[in-house]
Formats: structure tokens, sequence, C-alpha cells
């Protein structure tokens, strides 16, 4: 939202920001699905963007009751403009639209095909005629003033579905050459890898190379870019009810239907995991009787937006759908007197990516997870071996030792040459025991995962020459102080920063000239890869030829998991059990970036409790059920919803 100027002044500051606003699965299809019908993902069972995204089942059993359907009925003129669901073939018109213009298929911007009214339109590569986020706003408009024009006393609702930022990030022409040094995207959980103390595909990742850090940035770059079309979407749409004297009781809301990370925890793209950065969506709304430049903290999910809507239009929210109408939260921040007739607002939102098996005793998968994964325990494994033993040799890095508590200890060898660098003996006291085992841990690690050929970033066989020959490009680079978070986390200096950047860039182009291209491999058992080069992008800024080729793994089949999300007063924290039978917490307050799982540090009676809301949470059904358990007084039956 930092990009869109336009967006912020007329609904940001002219209305409500709802800063905790999430999604509950960040997937494209199953969150649409949850958006349209205010239903849980267990509950629409549109669990990805494959299985039943507009299928058999959707189309039966959810697709009839719509937040567009159930306005239809009561009297509204409805149209959707855009996307609609990842795998819409167009061979129907969705009930519930007076109008229907919907995108075929996954996001485009040009090229691609529409259902209008029941009749497909083709479209080229035009920017003038066919440009996807222009076409949208331009056929919303006309739609607009004609309906105001012969059927002014009719309510109407519009739906305008745009395709940016999703790829493949076409930017509009005059916006192409915006933002050549925006590095926002570069947060603090920005290349942090590998994370041991995470799910298994955040074990199996290493830090981005060169080439990943430099797709990254222009990704970022071209998805600005094309939020500048929608920024100008907004402006327009607003100032056409203006004109035609209809914003003053119009309701408004804008968001998502996901976030994305790129290169976060060393992932160069997507979506799917369960961090803030994939499911934390910009959520605002304006319209009558909302105050102005409010920001209200608590959880809303998308939900949320249908039962929204219904009660914008005074119509009964059915008890089915699980989400709240926002508008009994922003009685309730404003101290309104119906507000005494609201219960209070949840502070837990359940976040789901597939279907939950039945899963052992929180317990034991804790002591089971504990023992394999604990600082102490990897370090005790680590000492057994007696490769680390007293006293250093010559080549070793680290001796193991037990201290006088009886636990294993560690300690630094130092040798004046290091890897070919001339490093003097340190004298000063040793480092804090707790950062010279994370180092060291750290480091067993990272070399672990690359001998075992389970490192999931790049695996053409020119990338991992173009690697050797870059590590010894590299070794004029010195690292005498062995500080372990100039190894564990991104670097601070940016200025540095680029510079090795562009030293490790001439270097992997000088060696992939030096290798003969032959057939490439993108793909792995149980994972979701992806190859990207030159033709990817056929539009302004343009992928440099020079960087070629490369492949990444982004997701894995395993990762499929259930959280709680709670955001109130007091607690802001992440609680998840993946279907490895992994746990994971997260204490937002203390590490915003969630940077490290600290599930160890609960107490048994605490993540008993966790686990059982949780349980509550992913079997609720309807608005009674689903808010109980999302509530702070949970284990209260008696509470009334």
């Amino acid at each position: 939202m930092d990009f869109m100027p336009k967006t912020r002044k007329l609904l940001q500051e002219k209305g409500v920001e709802f800063s905790g606003g999430f999604v509950t699965t960040p997937i494209c299809c199953p969150s649409r699905s949850s958006i349209l019908t205010g239903l849980y993902v267990h509950n629409h069972n549109v669990h990805t963007n494959n299985n039943n995204c507009s299928g058999a089942m959707w189309r039966k059993h959810f697709e009839p009751h719509t937040f567009g359907v159930h306005l239809k009925e009561s009297g509204y003129k409805t149209a959707y403009f855009g996307k609609y669901l990842n795998e819409y073939n167009g061979q129907y018109v969705p009930p519930g639209w007076s109008h229907w213009m919907g995108l075929l298929r996954n996001s485009r911007f040009y090229n691609y095909t529409l259902n209008v009214n029941g009749k497909k339109q083709k479209f080229g590569a035009k920017y003038e005629t066919d440009y996807l986020s222009d076409v949208i706003t331009n056929a919303s408009l006309d739609w607009i003033s004609t309906h105001l024009f012969y059927t002014p006393e009719q309510p109407f609702l519009v739906v305008l579905s745009y395709p940016a930022p999703h790829g493949p990030e076409d930017p509009a022409p005059q916006y192409s050459n915006l933002f050549p040094e925006i590095f926002t995207h570069r947060t603090e959980s920005w290349n942090y890898a590998p994370n041991p103390d995470k799910q298994w595909i955040l074990q199996h990742t290493g830090k981005m190379e060169p080439v990943h850090v430099a797709f990254t940035d222009i990704l970022h770059r071209r998805r600005i870019q094309t939020l500048q079309s929608v920024d100008d979407s907004v402006h327009k749409i607003l100032t056409t009810l203006r004109d035609e004297n209809q914003l003053a009781n119009s309701y408004v809301i804008y968001t998502s239907d996901h976030g994305y990370h790129l290169g976060q925890f060393g992932l160069i793209k997507g979506k799917n995991m369960p961090y803030e950065f994939d499911i934390r969506v910009p959520f605002l709304m304006r319209g009558p009787g909302l105050p102005k430049n409010l920001t209200i903290r608590k959880p809303v999910a998308n939900i949320d937006i249908a039962p929204t809507i219904l009660h914008m239009a005074e119509l009964e929210i059915p008890d089915s759908m699980d989400g709240r109408s926002l508008l009994d939260l922003i009685a309730l921040e404003k101290n309104e007197k119906k507000a005494e007739m609201v219960a209070p607002w949840r502070d837990t939102l359940l976040i789901e990516r597939g279907k939950m098996p039945k899963l052992k005793q929180v317990r034991d998968r804790w002591m089971r997870q504990k023992a394999k994964y604990s600082k102490e325990a990897r370090l005790a494994k680590e000492c057994l071996t007696g490769k680390w033993s007293a006293p250093c040799s010559q080549s070793q890095l680290w001796k193991c030792y037990i201290a006088e508590d009886g636990r294993w200890r560690i300690y630094k060898c130092h040798h004046r040459k290091r890897n070919g660098c001339d490093c003097k003996v340190r004298k000063k006291r040793e480092e804090n025991q707790e950062t010279l085992i994370d180092q060291f841990l750290f480091e067993i690690y990272v070399e672990e995962m690359k001998n075992s050929s389970n490192w999931h970033q790049g695996v053409f066989d020119f990338e991992k020459d173009s690697q050797k020959r870059m590590k010894r490009e590299k070794m004029s680079i010195c690292d005498c102080e062995g500080n372990f978070t100039s190894i564990d986390h991104p670097l601070k200096d940016m200025e540095k920063f680029e510079n090795e950047l562009e030293n490790d860039l001439i270097a992997y182009r000088r060696a992939k000239k030096q290798f003969k291209n032959g057939p490439h491999s993108c793909s792995l058992p149980q994972m979701n890869c992806f190859t990207h080069g030159a033709s990817h992008w056929r539009t302004p800024p343009l992928w440099p030829e020079e960087f070629g080729e490369f492949c990444f793994c982004q997701n894995s089949n395993n990762n499929t998991y259930w959280c709680l999300r709670t955001l109130n007063s007091t607690h802001n924290f992440l609680y998840c059990e993946f279907v490895t039978e992994f746990i994971s917490y997260y204490d937002l307050n203390t590490d915003p970036f969630q940077l490290t799982n600290v599930v160890y540090s609960l107490d048994m009676s605490t993540l008993e409790s966790l686990s059982l809301q949780l349980r509550l949470l992913r079997k609720c059904r309807g608005r009674k059920e689903c808010e109980r358990a999302s509530s702070s007084h949970w284990t209260d039956l008696l509470i009334k919803i």
C-alpha cells in the first residue's frame, strides 16, 4: 500500500483500515471461495487451485450461496468483472450476477479470454485495447454509468477482481520504468536461511544465490508497477461515484486473496506459507456512517467479507456462514449503543492448508520433536561423534567438552590462517556460549544439507558448476571474527551487500560461459518447482538474458498445516501443527518477523490448550461454533454469539 497513494487517500484516510487483516488460507482459489461464501476452507472443501476449484461440488453446493446470489435475489443489480476462480473454464455464467465478465482460468494481462454474459471474447496483446486491468476498469465504469442512467433507484453491487500484482506481472507501459531502486521486500526475514527450527520445506531451503536475489528485486519492481493501474482504477471508480452523487451512500471494500513472499526465508517467490508475509493482506473500507482515518487492530479475515456485504444490504446473515460482519466490529470500536447487543469480537483465526488427518497427541509429538530438533539434543548428537574432540587439530574449527554442570559445551579453535585468510588469534574473552552453539549447529546443518543433495535451490547442472567456481572467486573474503549473525541473518550493510552481489554475478556469468548447455530438469518428487528464464516476461522490465535460466522448488506436498493466529491486547502469536507432526510457535510481540520457533519454551498445559483450541476451530461449522472457538473465552460453552 505504500506505493498506492490514491487508494490510501481515498480509502485509508477516508475510511477504516483493519490492520489485522488476514486470509484463512493463502492460496488463490480457496481464499476466493471463502470470500464469496463466508466459509472456512474446511467447510467449502476448495483446498487447492485444482481439485474442486470451480468443480462439480463447488457448483452444486456452494456457488448457489455466494453473496452475489443473496443480493440479486433481494433486488440488487449485480455485476462481476475480472478473475473468478483459477479453474473457471467459461462454460457457464455463475449464479448471482446480472452482468458477468469473468476471466477464463488464471491471471493474465494480455492474450486472454473473457466470458461476457455467456459469450467468450478473446483479447490480444495491444495495450490500448487489451490490458486486462484497464479493461476491467473501463467496463465497470460503463456499467455503473448505464445502470445509474436507466435505473438509478435500484441498488447495485459491483465486484472488480484485478489480476495485479499476480504473475506474469505485466505493468502498463507508462509505469514500466518506475521504482528502479526499491528494495522494500528485503525485510528481516529476507534471505534468512536455512531454518532448521521450521517445517520441512524451510529446513531444506538455503540462502539464495545471486541470480535469485536479482530475480526477487526485479519481480518486486514489476509487482509494484502493475499496482499503479489498480491505484488509478480506484481513483476512477470513486470519482465516477462522486460525479454520479453516489459516493456518499456507497460502501467500498478493498482487499486481496493472499499475501506473497519474495526471498523471505530463502523462498524466491510464492505464497502457501502460514507466515505474516503470506496470510496478512490490506483491508480497507469506507461508506456511509463509517468513521474516517480509523485503524482497527483486531483480527479480521476473508470469511468476514460475505456477511459484511449482506449486513450492508440489510439482509439476514445465514448462521451457516463462519465469518461475521465487520460493521459489528466497527460498532464495538465506536462504542455505539447498539454495540451492547453485539458479542465481543474474536481474537483468534484459523489458518489452514489441506485436509486434516488424525495426529498423535500433541504431548508425544512435542517430546519427539524436542528430542530431535532442540539445541541440546543436536549438540549432544554431534559431540558424541568424536569428530570435535580436544585438542584442536590444525584443520579443526570446533571442539566439544563437558562443563561442570554435565552439559555439552562448544569451544572455537583459533588458528592464524583459515581458508587462506590471515587472522590474528583473538585475545578477548570467548563469545557467549549460546551464540557459539548457534553458530556451530548452523555450520553443521548447512554442511549436512549440501552433502545430502536435499538443497532445493536451483538444480540445473550449470548452476552447480557456477557455484563451485564462485566459491573459488570468493576465497579472498575472510571471516576472522566468526560472527554468527553475519552467517545466519540477512546482511544489514546494504552497500557492502550490493558490492558483493555485483562480484558474485560477474563470477556467475563467467562460469556460465564456460559451461556447455545441456538438457535441464526442474522437477522433484512431491515438490512444486518452477523454471525462470528470459522468455518468461514479455513486457519491460525484462529478465536480463545474461542471467540465464534457473530452477527453484518453492513448495512441497508436506507443507500442510493448521494454525491459530491470535491477536489481542496482550498476545500476538502464531501456533501451527503440520501434517508431518511438526509443531511451531512464534511470539510476534518479541519476534515480529517470525525468525525463531520458540515452541520449546511453552509449558505442557499451554501447549495442550493451544492444540485443543486448534482442533475445535478446524472442525467448526457456522458462525456460532467458529466464533466460540475463536473467542478469548473459548472454553466457556455459555458464551452468547
